[in-house]
């Protein structure tokens, strides 16, 4: 069974928006965080707990984890084209190695970054 999450973005002035989902609020622009920085941060995020999840489903703890994402872009074509995860810990390789090809299998971002989605955009007036 699936499930929804439901982001709500509003026009505050210039090109900073109100951006609202269920329980938290951010604010965006070109001045702080751009939207192209909050696609990296959400890998980093997902993929650093979905990391977290898997080493403790495989019975195993990691140390000292950090991470560090690289979006490398087109700008004529307006999105990246390739991105890089460097997990780093104070755990062995070989056992980050397992945990983080295991991780891949439970981040939503880059489970949906690897794939083609389907993007539907609805236009509407606010009288409906």
């Amino acid at each position: 069974m699936g499930g929804t999450v439901i982001v709500r973005a509003r026009h505050l002035e210039g090109v900073k928006f109100e951006l609202a989902s269920k329980k938290n609020r951010l604010i965006v622009d070109e001045q702080g965080v751009m939207p192209s920085e909050l696609l990296l941060w959400s890998v980093a995020a997902c993929f650093g707990q979905a990391i977290l999840y898997a080493a403790t489903r495989m019975l195993n703890s990691v140390e000292g984890l950090s991470l560090e994402i690289q979006g490398d872009y087109d700008p004529n074509a307006f999105r990246f084209s390739d991105v890089t995860i460097r997990v780093s810990s104070q755990s062995p390789v070989e056992h980050m190695k397992k945990i983080a090809q295991t991780a891949k299998e439970y981040c939503f971002v880059t489970n949906s970054l690897s794939t083609s989605v389907h993007i539907e955009i609805v236009t509407r007036a606010f009288s409906e």
